[in-house]
């Protein structure tokens, strides 16, 4: 998510800082470049007033889904 050049005065000092202030000096450095860490893919924040809706659906065929994923889709179809 950071570039070398982002990270390396901490890893230059690293010896210098502990624990805590790495991560918090890690931790500005995200947020000054807007990184969402949230997001498993770990994309940039979006700057819009309104985040776009993502919506996922599911082929009929659910051999391939995990059992987790029937349990939950057939408790939503037994209570609709």
């Amino acid at each position: 998510m950071l570039s070398e050049e982002d990270k390396k005065d901490v890893i230059e000092n690293k010896a210098n800082y502990t624990l805590d202030e790495i991560k918090a000096k890690l931790a500005v450095i995200c947020y000054d470049k807007k990184i969402n860490l949230s997001s498993e893919e770990n994309t940039e924040v979006h700057e819009t007033e309104e985040d776009p809706v993502v919506t996922f659906s599911f082929n009929d065929d659910n051999s391939s889904l995990p059992d987790w994923v029937k349990a939950v889709k057939n408790f939503d179809e037994e209570n609709n």
